[in-house]
């Protein structure tokens, strides 16, 4: 009977660490495996005080994003709660030719509520005005409710100040990410 329950209980933790494995990165363990790709970053973001890394992500990412040009961008959030994620965003075409966003996000503190990993790809890319870029509060909240694009896009043609707009990342014309 006791050799039954080590048993059991072995199995048991076995099966657990499984469960709870930590599924590797796709992207990030690969980002330095795009010899052809532009790289930027890393931009250091504080999830609630604006920075220069915050505007120069936004522009890297735009300008990648608008000129279809291949393009791996890394950030470092610094948060509260969840320690220092790291994010990698790769501006690349499908194997159609299709050119869209695939965003990939490790959190070292993350689990067991939440995977380390999580990745999504995006099929757009869309700038959203900012109300008052001169108030640095305005740079870190992002607009409310942020599960619906607003009404008012800033145009793709549009040449202004990554201060003066969010990014959203969006998928068949939803977003899929929040401002950043």
């Amino acid at each position: 009977m006791k050799t039954r329950t080590v048993l059991w209980t072995v199995a048991f933790l076995l099966l657990g660490v499984h469960l709870w494995a930590d599924e590797p990165c796709q992207f990030l363990g690969s980002k330095t495996a795009r010899p052809n790709y532009e790289s930027g970053g890393p931009y250091v973001i504080d999830h609630f005080k604006f920075n220069k890394d915050r505007t120069d992500l936004r522009a890297f990412l735009w300008k990648h994003w608008h000129n279809h040009i291949a393009a791996v961008a890394e950030a470092r959030i610094k948060t509260i709660d969840a320690g220092t994620p790291t994010a990698l965003y790769i501006i690349q075409p499908d194997a159609k030719g299709t050119w869209g966003i695939d965003f990939e996000i490790y959190s070292p503190m993350n689990p067991p509520m939440y995977p380390r990993c999580a990745r999504f790809h995006a099929d757009s890319m869309i700038r959203v005005p900012i109300q008052d870029p001169g108030n640095d509060n305005y740079q870190t909240l992002g607009y409310y409710p942020n599960d619906k694009l607003p009404k008012a896009l800033v145009p793709d043609s549009a040449d202004i100040d990554p201060r003066d707009y969010w990014i959203v990342l969006a998928k068949s014309g939803e977003p899929a990410s929040a401002p950043f």
